[in-house]
């Protein structure tokens, strides 16, 4: 990966030493690497959190920002899957509800059978998530009324008749993400890049860091090692130690931001072929819409001119009585989905994570795939598995706030 690729470090220096020990050593800062170091803040083991670039500054600033169980997997029949993540929703509005907002999305549809098919779905879908803590009574949920629906301007001209309103939650997933970060007391090496690492009896020991602010170098000693790289796994276990073996495919989505449109209040999902939805969100002043999907080959890529025109074109099929052309792009931005490869093999994909434990080195870990919404039980279970002891406050205790001010999601 290119130097060029990753965000520049900020001005001043690192104080930490030059040698450092820890219990467990963390490689990736984004959301799976800061849970962790929650996690083992939590039972009382000491860990080190390392990334070549920022906190939460990698993919997990560029997913979805939802928090939910996935209204596609009721389309997909993965019921199981669905209910982890409502169950984890719940628990994100407990523990970090200054970057959490509940709203009602609405679900338009084409025709009367499929109105009936979302009102039962989605019926189930707020049933098994009625846990909702801090849920505002004015917004509402089930079949949206035809005054309202025919009151905002993405039903007009549009193929939909309908809508039925679902919950789910809001976030920013690089606030979260570093707040998680600023509820541990990992030893932080952010702008390290990882060099050569030191081993021993199969096991790693050290890990040789270059600060990139200065060109320091710096020694980590770990017991144990846990790599959260998120789509640069493959990538950096190729570089690291010559393993060809992909884990991982990887696809992409974009999100473009235009100008508000007025008397669009709540936010779209819009069923599309293949089980994909399109999002139309108002948030912060601005309309965030995505998302397409394409087959990467690494986490920095850009967003190609097809990926835009398909995204268009959804847009204008789907809600053509907005003039999206003629609407400035206030900000475009793309996100990269690390999807396990079943078996090593990239013929069978999901959305589920592994732990998958390294066959060569005793003592690390790595973590495969996942999504957002479950990354705090994910880590759970895996600082259980790795200090023996479950943390029941895990799921309970507020996080702390990043720059310590009072935060909300706006």
């Amino acid at each position: 990966m290119p130097e060029t690729a990753w965000p520049a470090p900020p001005e001043g220096l690192c104080t930490l030493p030059l040698t450092l020990e820890t219990e467990v050593a963390i490689l990736g800062a984004g959301i799976h690497g800061a849970a962790l170091a929650r996690e083992l803040t939590l039972r009382g083991v000491t860990c080190a959190l390392i990334d070549k670039g920022e906190v939460g500054g990698g993919t997990s600033q560029w997913s979805s920002q939802l928090l939910h169980g996935g209204i596609r997997y009721m389309l997909t029949g993965d019921i199981a899957q669905m209910r982890e993540g409502l169950a984890e929703r719940a628990t994100w509005a407990r523990i970090a509800p200054r970057r959490c907002r509940w709203e009602a999305f609405w679900m338009p549809h084409r025709f009367w059978g499929e109105g009936l098919a979302h009102r039962l779905g989605i019926g189930l879908y707020d049933h098994w998530g009625a846990e909702r803590p801090d849920w505002p009574p004015h917004l509402a949920l089930g079949q949206v009324p035809r005054a309202v629906f025919e009151a905002d301007p993405r039903g007009a001209q549009s193929p939909f008749q309908g809508a039925t309103a679902y919950a789910d939650l809001m976030t920013w997933d690089r606030e979260l993400t570093r707040d998680l970060a600023a509820s541990s007391q990992a030893l932080r090496l952010d702008f390290h890049e990882a060099g050569g690492f030191g081993e021993a009896g199969g096991a790693l020991k050290t890990l040789r860091l270059r600060d990139r602010r200065d060109g320091t170098l710096r020694t980590l000693s770990a017991r144990r090692w846990i790599f959260a790289l998120g789509p640069w796994t493959d990538g950096a276990m190729g570089q690291w130690f010559g393993e060809t073996r992909k884990r991982l495919r990887l696809s992409s989505g974009i999100h473009l931001w235009f100008d508000a449109v007025p008397g669009c209040e709540r936010p779209w999902a819009i069923r599309r072929p293949k089980g994909r939805i399109l999002f139309v969100i108002p948030r912060d002043g601005l309309l965030q819409v995505g998302t397409t999907e394409r087959e990467v080959q690494d986490g920095w890529v850009p967003i190609e001119d097809t990926e835009r025109a398909e995204l268009f074109e959804a847009l204008q099929a789907n809600l053509p009585a907005i003039p999206w052309r003629q609407l400035p792009v206030r900000a475009e931005e793309l996100g990269v989905r690390p999807l396990v490869a079943a078996g090593g093999q990239t013929t069978h994909l999901s959305r589920e994570a592994v732990l998958e434990r390294h066959d060569r080195f005793t003592n690390l870990t790595l973590v495969l795939g996942g999504k957002l919404t479950t990354a705090r039980a994910l880590m759970d279970r895996l600082a259980t598995d790795l200090t023996g002891r479950p943390c029941p406050a895990s799921r309970t205790k507020p996080l702390s706030v990043w720059d310590g001010q009072p935060a909300q999601i706006r």
